[in-house]
Formats: structure tokens, sequence, C-alpha cells
């Protein structure tokens, strides 16, 4: 039986879905392990030489970590070679979510060995707006993904990496999304219904939100991460040209887990081809 290792996973996560997924690594790799949250701040986050194994988990922003996170992965030392494993979620099944880890790749150092990567299809919070039957479809197969991945950390086991330049090529391209977020940041603002409430200043992993007069003011130092306007409790957020994407409102999932009148799993084969090839990959 595999040894339970002192785990240490850092989580950038927007409106909750690679949290949730986190979660269920901890639940799995055992109570010796611990989560943080990679925030603007990060550099007062721990360093991971205390720890058998280190976790990055992220939501996938257009083919490519979030910024934050690839900057915190530049600057995360250990002073002997580790085990790194990532995991991160987005709303599609594509193969090039895979990509997305070359972003961190790069910049980690020698002291790292990545052993494993996995994506999980998550609920999306753009876009549009998944039925309670797809978010159950997708949160219990995460459930039942996620073990099996911890099992093969816990032991240790190290996966081959693959290359795939033609992915990597796309994923540098769609890394204007850095560029365009700080750009997109300063033209985001609150309609007229905002009570106030300052949520989203208090929430904001990267600090880019002030309150002024009552309102907030949105800055330069954006993720793009929509848990602003994703978690406004009026749906009063504007996020600029993006808007007729934005999807308000945190899903109920539990009580879509709960509820047995909704199935669990939708058949391969009624699912768009989004993610019916992801689920044939996953289950074989």
């Amino acid at each position: 039986m595999s040894m339970e290792p002192r785990c240490v996973m850092y989580v950038f996560s927007g409106t909750g879905n690679t949290m949730l997924v986190a979660e269920e690594y901890r639940r799995y790799l055992g109570d010796k392990t611990e989560i943080y949250e990679i925030i603007s701040s990060f550099n007062k986050l721990p360093p991971p030489d205390d720890y058998d194994a280190v976790g990055i988990g992220y939501p996938v922003h257009a083919f490519n970590a979030p910024l934050i996170v690839r900057r915190f992965a530049s600057s995360l030392h250990a002073g002997r070679p580790m085990k790194l494993f990532l995991f991160h979620t987005g709303g599609e099944g594509l193969a090039l979510n895979d990509s997305s880890s070359f972003s961190i790749r790069e910049v980690l150092g020698k002291e790292f060995h990545i052993i494993s990567e996995r994506h999980y299809v998550m609920p999306y919070n753009m876009i549009f707006r998944h039925s309670d039957e797809m978010v159950k479809h997708m949160i219990t197969y995460m459930r039942r993904l996620v073990p099996i991945h911890a099992e093969s950390i816990k032991a240790g086991q190290s996966e081959k990496m693959p290359l795939m330049p033609f992915r990597h090529m796309i994923s540098i391209l769609f890394r204007i999304e850095w560029l365009y977020a700080t750009l997109q940041g300063p033209h985001m603002h609150a309609e007229t219904t905002c009570t106030s409430c300052g949520l989203c200043e208090r929430n904001c992993p990267m600090g880019n939100i002030q309150m002024e007069n009552g309102h907030p003011v949105f800055g330069r130092n954006c993720a793009l991460c929509v848990r602003c306007s994703f978690n406004c409790p009026v749906n009063a957020i504007s996020i600029g040209i993006l808007n007729g994407w934005k999807v308000n409102g945190r899903y109920q999932i539990d009580r879509i887990m709960n509820d047995d009148s909704t199935p669990s799993k939708i058949p391969i084969e009624k699912l768009s081809i989004l993610y019916r090839i992801y689920y044939k990959n996953v289950t074989k």
C-alpha cells in the first residue's frame, strides 16, 4: 500500500472549480496535505522544502495557465529535487488544454520533476451556463478520476510528459490573453444596480479592485478569472467586450449532487463533440 506523503498544493482558482478539485485531492492524498491559494502576494506562501510532493492547480485560460500562475512557478524554488504534479480545469475537453502546462514547465527550475498532469472538465463560468445534468456528470467523473491520480502520486509514479510541439506553438500564440487581461481590466465596471457591498474587492485574488465612493474601480492587474462578476449578488459587474459571455451565480453543486432525480451520468453518445472525446479517453 502506498505511503501517505506530506504534500502541498498551490492553487489559483477564479470561481472555485479548481479549488473544488484541490479539496478532492486532499481527501485522497490524506490529512498531511495542505492547500494554499495563489494570490497576488504569493511571495508570502510557505516554500515546498518541507514536503514530499508538490502540486500546482489552475484553470486553463486560452490554452495557458494564468499569468500569475506562471509567475508563481518561476518564483518556486526548493533546496533539493522534488516531485511535482499538475492539475487544471476547463469548461471543455479539448486536447489543447493540456498544452497549458508548457507555460509552467518553461520556468520551473531543475529542483522540480513533473511526474504527471491531469485535466478536469468542470462547469463553465464563461460562454454559457451548464445544465444541472451536465454539472452532475462533470462532478461525478471528476470525483472518480481524482482518487486514481492521487494513488499514483502517493506511489511516486512518474508518467512521460509529451512534447506536443504543435500544441506548444498554439499555446504560445494564445498568450496574447495575458496582455489582453491587463488591457481589459480598467474597462470593467459596475452597473447602477451595484449595492456597494464590496464583495468583489474583498474576494479579488489579484487585489485589482478598490472601492471608491461606494463603487468598485478596476485596475490593470486583472487575471480575467471573473470571480468578481461570477459571484456578484446582483449581477452588476460588466466585464467589457466579453460581457455577452458572462455567467453569473454559483452552481448549486451540493443540491445538484444530492438530487436523485438528476442522473449522475449522461451517455457518451449524447454528449457534444467537445466532451465526447474527452470522456472516452478518461474512461479507457
